[in-house]
């Protein structure tokens, strides 16, 4: 039994809520109606912020293949979405700049919106 435990991680995976509060706050902080966020479409204007919002969720712990799952992706292109942002946030200062404003904002408005 102790081997099957192992296993799991120490913090259970957060659901999909968390998730589509993330794009709610993206959606709200750039302006842009979740369905265009959600869709295929890879204009850059979109691209940013989705990918923001996989790093952000991977950074709290969910999978690749969960998150891209969410977002109608593979888990190959939330591999590369974290790549891509930590390179702009690396070498375009304004790019991080952004990225921790709007993960600020995120935190604030999950926190508001999650049940108590």
């Amino acid at each position: 039994m102790e081997t099957e435990l192992k296993l799991y991680p120490a913090i259970p995976p957060g659901g999909s809520r968390e998730l589509r509060l993330l794009a709610e706050a993206a959606s709200e902080y750039w302006d842009i109606p979740l369905e265009e966020l959600k869709s295929k479409a890879r204009t850059i204007d979109l691209v940013w912020p989705r990918n923001v919002c996989i790093t952000i969720a991977r950074d709290a712990g969910y999978t690749c293949k969960k998150v891209g799952g969410w977002w109608n992706r593979d888990h190959g292109t939330a591999v590369h979405a974290t790549k891509m942002v930590q390179n702009l946030r690396d070498t375009r200062p304004a790019y991080d700049k952004q990225f921790r404003q709007f993960s600020e904002f995120a935190k604030s408005y999950i926190k508001k919106r999650r049940t108590p």
